[in-house]
């Protein structure tokens, strides 16, 4: 294993597993010493500090979010079984988080309605009965896996509750937000990426029949604003689109919120002086400030691509015109030029929501405000009726999964005691 505090900058690879599990040093090291930098395996152009990342995400006429392959359905001629998995796929279209202005606005502006304030308010009561059933479930327990137990269901029923689908089928959406997830890892071998094509094809048959139920019979959830919207009047969605908007609806209006609920436990456990400030001080004013410090510190979202439309230099690198660049957030979020003592988990900064956890600019994510309610109601209900959260007896410390673009647990067995 390379040592990223030894080996010369040019060395570094950000995309080995070690350094998706673990980036922190390796992303300091890259502010300091080369805010730009091409690395030299897949040639991607890594940005890294705070200033740029945000000038980054603000100008989209640079930095496009529309990539090479974009309307294509993935195949890979030198696999035939993946070819034969995806020969009735639709193709991959870009929309809202992999468009561009105006188009990208267009898209976006179906969905906006779902996430508008008063329609966030009427989902509280609901995000806080799913938040009491599902601790309910673990409480005399005494302990759980907080990702399986808490983290993952909580958004994930808050989500497919707004798109619109059965309960029943919670454990399909998560198998699908699964399949989404390690195509974006670059991380699964020949087998991983035909099984993650199996689950996007099952995704693509499944949400086409419901798409044509809302057609026939709209109803007032996400799915029917997606298939009855069209552009500029003139255009109907059409399928292919349609399924490009709901599977990022799907993605991120679960994983990355399940990540943040899961490691904002985790940092508790291991800063007891930080949760001690939360513990005497359980007011809405506190636990947002917790919640803002965990988007910061965890940054689900860690990296996210954008393609330069022209030359670009940048810190005397020149970037050229449609290179891939990674835009990362998480290095941005611990950029010491912008949050003091970045590197510490502290819930009283004061600049708090200066973080870039749901991005920047036009794409700045779509379900913060959703997000950020699921995890102040789903904290407040935790920290009501548990405490005293430790690692689980026998409990290995917790780990990271490798993944290019998100960051995240892949579990957390923790102990606690319950409030009577």
């Amino acid at each position: 294993m390379t040592d990223i505090s030894r080996c010369p900058i040019h060395e570094i690879n950000p995309m080995l597993p070690q350094n998706l599990v673990d980036p922190w040093l390796m992303n300091k090291r890259l502010r300091d010493e080369a805010p730009v930098f091409q690395d030299p395996n897949s040639g991607i152009f890594f940005i890294s500090r705070y200033a740029d990342v945000v000038a980054m995400a603000t100008d989209p006429q640079t930095f496009s979010s529309v990539m090479p392959g974009a309307n294509t359905r993935g195949v890979n001629a030198d696999d035939p079984e993946l070819a034969a998995i995806m020969a009735d796929a639709y193709p991959n279209v870009p929309t809202m988080l992999t468009q561009d202005p105006p188009l990208q606005r267009r898209y976006r502006k179906f969905v906006d309605g779902a996430f508008a304030p008063r329609n966030l308010k009427k989902l509280e009561p609901y995000i806080e009965q799913i938040s009491n059933e599902l601790i309910d479930d673990f409480a005399d327990a005494g302990r759980c896996e907080f990702l399986e137990a808490f983290g993952i269901p909580l958004p994930l029923n808050v989500i497919a509750s707004q798109i619109g689908t059965p309960l029943a089928d919670l454990g399909l959406l998560r198998r699908w937000t699964e399949a989404f997830i390690g195509n974006l890892s670059q991380q699964l071998d020949k087998e991983g990426i035909r099984e993650a094509a199996r689950g996007m094809v099952e995704f693509q048959k499944y949400f086409v029949e419901r798409m044509e139920e809302r057609r026939a019979n709209p109803t007032d959830d996400i799915l029917s604003m997606v298939v009855n919207a069209s552009i500029d009047g003139e255009k109907p969605i059409d399928n292919a689109e349609g399924l490009s908007m709901l599977s990022q609806i799907l993605v991120a209006g679960n994983e990355t919120t399940a990540a943040s609920l899961t490691e904002g436990i985790w940092l508790l456990i291991q800063n007891p002086d930080q949760y001690e400030i939360l513990r005497n001080d359980l007011t809405a004013e506190r636990i947002s400030d917790f919640v803002e410090e965990v988007l910061r510190y965890s940054s689900p979202s860690s990296n996210m691509f954008r393609r330069a439309t022209r030359d670009v230099t940048l810190h005397g690198v020149t970037i050229p015109e449609n290179a891939i660049c990674f835009a990362r957030f998480a290095s941005a979020n611990q950029d010491e030029a912008q949050f003091e003592d970045a590197q510490r988990f502290d819930i009283t900064r004061t600049n708090l929501k200066e973080h870039v956890a749901f991005g920047k600019g036009i794409h700045h994510c779509l379900g913060a405000a959703l997000a950020r309610r699921e995890m102040n109601i789903g904290f407040k209900v935790v920290f009501e009726r548990l405490e005293n959260f430790r690692l689980a007896d026998g409990a290995e410390p917790p780990q990271f999964s490798p993944n290019a673009l998100l960051h995240g647990l892949t579990g957390l067995d923790v102990a606690f005691d319950v409030i009577r």
